[in-house]
């Protein structure tokens, strides 16, 4: 057997945090329902081959610290209060933000991503303070965090 080059299993390691991403994102999967075995099908490595590289299910969202975060970021608007409110609605109708946020609302009381998402909630929180001032943070925040719990349930009844 011919031994992997270090360039090949890293190409590897991205085609499993591609399948993950994917999972993470899909609603009718997401952390909960996302297992070896559905990472083997979507990807096309042994389940031992996945487990060669993450070992546990939890280092998914180690390795993933960050990539995810950014899809929230990357949608806001932080130049303004006015800005941020209206790019968080827009961002809402769009499947990644709309996923990623879902992902962050569930994880947060997950025993195993709670580090991960509670850290992206307060960096989230910090970086709105810096950017937009305290009543942002302690007022547009929460209201549209509220707003996109109430779309993320009424979508769910749909």
């Amino acid at each position: 057997m011919a031994k992997v080059t270090p360039e090949e299993a890293l190409k590897t390691r991205q085609r499993i945090l591609d399948a993950v991403i994917q999972c993470l994102l899909d609603p009718q999967v997401g952390y909960e329902k996302m297992t070896y075995t559905r990472l083997q099908t979507m990807t096309g490595i042994s389940r031992g081959g996945i487990l060669n590289h993450f070992g546990k299910k939890a280092e998914f969202i180690s390795a993933l610290d960050g990539t995810i975060f950014n899809t929230v970021l990357n949608e806001l608007n932080l130049s303004s209060r006015d800005a941020f409110n209206a790019s968080f609605e827009v961002a809402m109708t769009r499947p990644n933000f709309h996923a990623v946020l879902q992902l962050l609302i569930s994880n947060a009381s997950h025993h195993v991503a709670i580090g991960h998402a509670k850290a992206a909630w307060l960096e989230l929180e910090d970086l709105i303070e810096q950017k937009l001032g305290i009543e942002a943070k302690e007022e547009d925040l929460p209201r549209l965090l509220g707003r996109s719990f109430f779309l993320l349930t009424n979508r769910k009844a749909a």
